[in-house]
């Protein structure tokens, strides 16, 4: 049989300019050595997640079975300026990486980008720059500084819903995956903005009768608000993937005297909260300790990782990567099955899908670069690791 993967990462993409230290970040007023040239890379949670899904698919999509032939392909919208050096780097990156940039910037310029030329706005203050942001990796963590420019002007009503028009004519995909990225970077998406879309992507992916999943992740929240309807969004969402952090920002949890240390209050904590979203099933990250997955009020899943790594070459983009391993793996482990993917959370895809995440995430951490891809034998050593040590640990219990 025939079965075609369209994979539609709908984000952020930034030029990431990189600063590595190795000793703490400098006082107000003070100064650091760098131990390495500052240097730019494509970036942003949306670029981040689209490059690494592209490789994993290119790696491990394909199946040479006579009788199961399995293809794929990965779009990305997203705003930049084309016309500047840094939407260049960009545009550059997504063409080298084989996944398709559809530009779903408004400008008062000509483009040659698909979906650009649909309106013309007069800027005052001229076009905006591409996004940029500050990276600075420090002892095993990063901070951000970011100027959003013509991110900020990302709006909902932009999103192209109907999916099957950035396919080849001649393919029809057998299931859909819509991937939001960034939502707290782009505030064009915040109250309703996005939720109307995706009731739309919902709608048309329905009346096609193709089988649709959609999965978002958050990011940090600079204005600390930690609100913009994200939770009216769940209800159009399968997977919500989030760090520790967010998820304790967006849960407003205060730690506790029960807390153990472990989580395991935390954890409760986050499956009461979500527990009225039936629909979503919701993935925290919790970095070297691996990640937990809650579905209608239960824990039904908790991942180790292969180990945890003490002091990673960089940190940047690992949840972005973590995110392309969870669907890779459960999309593929789905795409086994006759049916294909399947309405309800399935135990043996979604512990496919942890697996392939802590490998992937953990991967991504030991390289420079948050997108850069890690090699596809680092990734299939991990993976035996962390299978390994759950054979273990069944024998142990």
């Amino acid at each position: 049989r025939m079965y075609h993967l369209s994979i539609n990462v709908i984000g952020d993409s930034f030029a990431d300019i990189y600063c590595y230290l190795e000793a703490d970040m400098p006082q107000h007023g003070g100064d650091v050595r760098l131990v390495q040239p500052i240097h730019t890379v494509a970036g942003g949670s949306g670029l981040n997640t689209a490059t690494h899904l592209s490789s994993l698919l290119r790696h491990f999509w394909t199946n040479e079975s006579k009788d199961d032939l399995r293809t794929s392909s990965v779009n990305f919208q997203t705003v930049i300026n084309e016309n500047d050096e840094y939407g260049k780097l960009i545009a550059s990156h997504c063409s080298r990486h084989k996944f398709m940039l559809i530009n779903r910037r408004i400008s008062s310029l000509p483009s040659c980008y698909f979906g650009t030329n649909e309106a013309v706005l007069q800027s005052q203050n001229g076009d905006k720059s591409t996004g940029h942001c500050a990276v600075v990796v420090s002892k095993g963590d990063r901070s951000f500084m970011t100027h959003l420019g013509c991110m900020e002007d990302f709006r909902g009503s932009q999103i192209l819903t109907n999916l099957q028009d950035l396919n080849d004519k001649n393919t029809t995909p057998s299931h859909v995956h819509v991937h939001i990225a960034g939502y707290y970077n782009i505030s064009g998406f915040w109250d309703g903005e996005l939720a109307y879309k995706l009731a739309e992507i919902r709608q048309v992916q329905l009346e096609r009768k193709q089988k649709t999943t959609i999965s978002l992740v958050p990011q940090q929240d600079a204005t600390d608000k930690w609100d913009g309807g994200l939770l009216d969004i769940l209800q159009y969402i399968d997977f919500l993937i989030l760090s520790e952090v967010e998820a304790k920002h967006i849960t407003k949890y205060i730690c506790g005297a029960k807390d153990d240390g472990n989580g395991s209050d935390f954890f409760q904590y986050v499956a009461n909260f979500f527990g009225n979203n039936s629909q979503t099933c919701i993935i925290v990250t919790r970095g070297s300790k691996g990640a937990v997955a809650f579905y209608e009020g239960e824990i039904i899943h908790n991942q180790k990782t292969s180990h945890e790594i003490d002091n990673p070459t960089d940190p940047t983009g690992a949840g972005d990567a973590f995110a392309a391993g969870f669907l890779h793996g459960y999309l593929s482990q789905q795409a086994e099955r006759k049916g294909g993917v399947d309405s309800k959370i399935s135990p043996e895809a979604l512990r496919a899908g942890m697996q392939w995440a802590c490998a992937s995430g953990t991967c991504t951490a030991m390289v420079q670069g948050a997108s850069v891809p890690p090699k596809k034998e680092d990734i299939v050593q991990t993976l035996k690791i962390i299978s390994a040590h759950e054979s273990n640990d069944k024998t142990m219990t």
